[in-house]
């Protein structure tokens, strides 16, 4: 695919597409860098990183509106060197891979951030001093770079045109979460869901056969397939995916799959789907090890797609609870609660897709005793509120026993909803907005 210009910018199409995907990434790559290096109370002291893996040029050129604004990339830089606070152990890794592209990114660097030596920028650890690393090679290349970089807590944003190959996703997660998903690394993920399914010609992408039956595929779905394969790193997914159904239910089945895969390094996997056009799906996977990392970006995204906030009411939910369970408010007085609710609420909250296991943080921190933990954890699976599932992970030995929550049990007995799904904001609905004087990137 050629990349097409406008002055500086990539030119992009969809105003609730690429507009409101770095919109989003405006308002939390502060946020994020706000909680990982320690805020306030360690003057931002931690080492952080934000690693953009396809970098693009920080500007981008929306058609619809004609108007050029910061990518996510240039977002990055402008946490970088426009703040407030301290930032001198935040880096900002750009990696970019055309040569057009990473001309355009030097430039606008240039220009827009001049206290960013751009020539030393470009020099590999441990001679760059600048705290911004310009990257200009390939995704392997640039992988095998950062893996002699410290570079402490740490995002990426993997944002090709339309995937990143599994063994990169992987390696680096193999070389960053070196035990049962452990803290510290982050990952965004992008994927052009609908392609697969509809084709795209610009990328010379064919739509992917609905048979298992190679004799009946063409020279280009075979190419499709085997990008398939290269997506997920493996072939389980083509009885999932090569079958009959329409394009929304088998882009359903791809987006579950590819969250499933993702679980193999991050407890934490959560989909938000953009519509930059009619008929046009794309997915950014955010995908953590925190619990609050989730529910952090779940605000963002509710809020400028206008899809309802999840919510309940906690005090109702809670005597409703006490009122079933009278012998978990033995010895307690006053306002105090019993651990088995705040761990139940705990998770019901904060927890996507309702997962838990012993060695989550957030419980671990509400109940610090394992062994009182683990009663816990029977007493809710003994009430039906948590069921065990088979492990999501083998990417470490021994790894706990993982449950989830029931939600038919907590709704029929707490009043506690289901959450609901998450839906894209649409042109058609953005233009209904305008009517009513809404805007949704305000």
């Amino acid at each position: 695919m050629v990349v097409e210009f406008c002055g500086d910018a990539i030119v992009l199409s969809g105003e609730t597409g690429t507009k409101l995907k770095c919109e989003i990434l405006k308002r939390y790559y502060p946020t994020w860098w706000r909680i990982t290096s320690g805020n306030e109370s360690k003057n931002f002291s931690n080492p952080t990183a934000i690693v953009e893996m396809n970098a693009g040029t920080c500007l981008d050129y929306i058609k619809e509106t004609d108007e050029t604004i910061l990518g996510s990339s240039g977002h990055a830089m402008n946490l970088k060197f426009e703040n407030d606070n301290p930032t001198s152990k935040l880096k900002i890794v750009l990696v970019e891979s055309d040569s057009e592209c990473f001309g355009h990114l030097e430039r606008v660097i240039r220009n827009k951030w001049p206290q960013c030596d751009v020539d030393a920028a470009k020099l590999p650890y441990p001679e760059n001093e600048t705290g911004v690393y310009l990257i200009q090679s390939d995704l392997r290349s640039a992988i095998e770079q950062l893996e002699t970089s410290p570079l402490g807590n740490s995002l990426f944003f993997f944002d090709p045109l339309l995937f990143t190959p599994w063994n990169e996703i992987e390696r680096v997660a193999k070389q960053r979460i070196r035990s049962y998903y452990h803290t510290g690394t982050e990952f965004i993920v992008f994927l052009f869901t609908s392609d697969w399914f509809k084709g795209r010609k610009s990328l010379n992408l064919d739509p992917l056969p609905d048979t298992q039956k190679e004799d009946g595929w063409t020279k280009d779905q075979r190419t499709t397939v085997r990008n398939m394969e290269s997506l997920f790193g493996t072939n389980a997914w083509r009885e999932t995916l090569l079958a009959s159904g329409s394009d929304e239910l088998r882009m359903e089945r791809l987006v579950a799959l590819y969250r499933r895969r993702l679980h193999k390094w991050f407890r934490y996997v959560l989909p938000f789907p953009f519509a930059p056009k009619d008929n046009q799906t794309y997915h950014l996977f955010m995908c953590t090890n925190f619990e609050g990392g989730i529910g952090i970006t779940k605000r963002f995204y509710v809020k400028e797609t206008q899809n309802a906030a999840y919510d309940f009411d906690v005090d109702e939910a809670y005597h409703k609870f006490k009122t079933l369970h009278p012998e978990t408010m033995r010895e307690l007085t006053g306002l105090r609660r019993p651990a088995e609710w705040k761990c139940l609420r705990r998770i019901v909250k904060d927890h996507d897709e309702g997962l838990c296991d012993m060695r989550c943080e957030d419980l671990s921190a509400e109940v610090p005793d394992w062994d009182e933990r683990l009663r816990i954890f029977r007493w809710l699976e003994a009430e039906g509120y948590l069921r065990t599932i088979p492990p999501l992970t083998d990417a470490w030995d021994k790894v706990p026993v993982l449950s989830e929550i029931d939600w038919s049990v907590v709704e029929k007995r707490l009043g506690i909803p289901t959450p609901p799904g998450l839906g894209p904001l649409v042109p058609s609905m953005l233009w209904l907005y305008r009517q009513f004087e809404i805007n949704p990137f305000d």
